[in-house]
């Protein structure tokens, strides 16, 4: 009973902080993006790390534009996979609210990468690559804050649209009872863990445990969606696993930012992320031995 209380306590102040952090993040104007891409159309390096600034916007928005102007052939391929490395869902606000610190340095770690990774892919003709298939997706118009019929209203106007659409529609409605449940539910198992196993002291006496460890988080990285991976980043938080798991998770997966592109071509969605958990796998494995 003393495992199911501490959870649910956990997870309510843990999702009434993400929703916080969401509502911050709804803010952002990212509706100029595709003139951003258009002036930077011609500059690869300045198109794969504005990319991959968008894709560290804690979330799904800047994931989601990324994915889009990739698909609208505004954005190459190597900014692409930057965005996607750069990218860790919700996950990335559940690890802010609980240690900010830790938050930024893992963001940090991400861009670097997909930043480098992003301009190494700039040498790969597209056309060898990825394929451009039509099929007259939308992607996702909530995300884009600063609509046009937004223009020429009052402060109080558009205060009342942003609470209205973007706080209730979005944050609140979309996404409060999946936050809690998926909170409440991580921390009940891992709690229910924690009580009958000690992960740490398993993982010092057999250290083959950290690569399987390693082998699950990137596995689980190929899921298009954001909440199993919640998991690795409480193992991290209790100090269960090391961060090279929680890293090779993170490159690995990029929230629900790829059910755009599964949509647009299956193709292009698998090479995206066997790219991204070839990485995980290949990074994580390096972190673990240093």
């Amino acid at each position: 009973m003393y495992i199911i209380w501490e959870a649910l306590k956990e997870s309510v102040s843990i999702t009434l902080l993400v929703l916080l952090l969401m509502a911050v993040v709804e803010s952002i104007n990212i509706s100029s993006s595709g003139r951003l891409f258009k002036r930077l159309h011609g500059k690869p390096v300045a198109e794969v790390a504005l990319a991959c600034l968008l894709g560290a916007i804690p979330g799904c928005a800047g994931g989601f534009v990324v994915v889009s102007l990739f698909t609208h052939r505004l954005l190459s391929f190597g900014a692409l996979i930057g965005g996607m490395i750069a990218t860790f869902g919700d996950e990335a606000l559940f690890l802010a609210a609980q240690d900010p610190m830790q938050a930024l340095i893992l963001t940090g770690v991400l861009f670097a990468i997909g930043f480098v990774v992003g301009l190494l892919l700039l040498k790969v003709p597209e056309n060898k690559i990825v394929t451009f298939e039509n099929h007259d997706f939308v992607i996702h118009e909530e995300h884009r804050h600063e609509r046009p019929e937004n223009h020429g209203k009052s402060f109080r106007e558009r205060m009342s649209h942003y609470l209205r659409e973007h706080v209730w529609e979005h944050v609140i409605k979309q996404h409060a009872l999946k936050l809690f449940l998926y909170a409440f539910g991580t921390l009940l198992v891992l709690g229910i863990l924690n009580h009958f196993v000690d992960l740490q002291a398993i993982m010092e006496h057999h250290a083959w445990t950290k690569w399987l460890l390693l082998l699950i988080a990137v596995g689980v990285g190929f899921l298009p969606v954001s909440g199993p991976h919640l998991i690795f980043v409480m193992l991290f938080l209790q100090g269960n696993i090391p961060f090279a798991v929680l890293l090779a998770n993170s490159i690995a997966q990029n929230g629900h930012a790829g059910i755009p592109l599964l949509a647009q071509s299956k193709q292009n969605f698998l090479i995206m992320k066997g790219i991204t958990m070839a990485l995980g796998l290949i990074i994580g494995a390096l972190a673990l031995i240093v």
